[in-house]
C-alpha cells in the first residue's frame, strides 16, 4: 500500500489547515484534546469542514495507486466539479463519532460518543472522501462510471447524502434521479397546473354563487312567476 509518505497523495499545508481552524476562533479558549495547533486538531477541524459544507460525500477505498493513476483520478474528479481528500482513517473515525458535538475536537467523554455512526464501519482499509459542493446525480453518476475503468483500484463503499446514509445500492438509484433544479422545475409547473385549476373552480363557484343570487333576486320580484315553475 503506498502512503502519504511517498507522495503519492499531497498532504493539506499547514497554513492551509491554520486558516480553516481560525474559523472556531472565539473570546473564549478553545479546549481541545490534542494542542489547538497541532495537526491532528487541524485535521479534525479539516474533516468537520468536509463534512459540513459538502452535500454530496462519497467514500472510496484506493489500492495501491500509482503517481500517474492518483494525478489521473484527481483531474477526473475536479472535472466534475468535486475533490478528493485522502483520509486519515482512525482520525476521521474519532471525528465521526464526535461529529454530533459543537466541538469533535474537545474532551469527550466515551458515553457521550456515537459510536454506532452508520459510517464508521466503511474504514476498513486505504480510504478518501471525494466531495461536491451541490447535489447533482448526473455527475455521481458520471463519477461512478469513471471509477469501473479502475480495476478496483478506487471504488465507493458508501456515501454522505443531504445529510442521508447510503450505500451503494441506494446510491446507483440516487444517481438516476433529476437535479434539484430540475425538480424544483416540475414542481413549480405542478403547483402552476394546480393553482390555475383551483383558479378555475373557484370561477366556477363564483359563478354559480352569482347565478342563484340573481335567481332569488328575480323570484322576490317576480313571485307568480316562481308559482307557474
Amino acid at each position: 500500500m503506498l502512503t502519504q509518505s511517498l507522495g503519492l497523495f499531497p498532504r493539506t499545508s499547514t497554513s492551509s489547515l491554520l486558516l480553516r481552524g481560525l474559523r472556531f476562533a472565539s473570546t473564549e479558549a478553545r479546549v481541545t484534546v490534542k494542542p489547538l495547533n497541532s495537526r491532528k486538531t487541524l485535521l479534525m477541524d479539516t474533516y468537520k469542514e468536509l463534512m459540513e459544507k459538502n452535500p454530496v460525500v462519497l467514500f472510496a477505498h484506493h489500492n495501491n495507486l500509482v503517481k500517474q493513476e492518483d494525478a489521473f483520478f484527481r483531474s477526473q474528479i475536479k472535472e466534475l466539479g468535486g475533490q478528493m481528500t485522502v483520509l486519515r482513517n482512525q482520525l476521521f473515525q474519532v471525528y465521526l463519532r464526535n461529529a454530533h458535538l459543537p466541538d469533535p475536537c474537545a474532551p469527550t467523554p466515551k458515553a457521550e460518543q456515537n459510536r454506532i455512526h452508520p459510517l464508521l464501519p466503511l474504514f476498513k482499509g486505504p480510504t478518501a472522501a471525494i466531495t461536491f459542493p451541490e447535489t447533482e446525480p448526473a455527475k455521481v453518476a458520471r463519477l461512478l462510471k469513471l471509477l469501473e475503468k479502475s480495476s478496483d483500484k478506487l471504488f465507493i463503499v458508501g456515501a454522505k447524502v443531504d445529510g442521508g446514509i447510503l450505500d451503494v445500492p441506494q446510491l446507483h438509484q440516487f444517481k438516476t434521479l433529476s437535479s434539484k433544479p430540475e425538480l424544483q422545475s416540475q414542481l413549480l409547473g405542478l403547483l402552476h397546473l394546480l393553482s390555475g385549476a383551483g383558479l378555475v373552480k373557484t370561477l366556477e363557484a363564483g359563478s354559480h354563487s352569482l347565478y342563484l343570487t340573481l335567481q332569488s333576486h328575480h323570484d322576490n320580484i317576480d313571485p307568480e312567476n316562481k308559482k307557474s315553475e
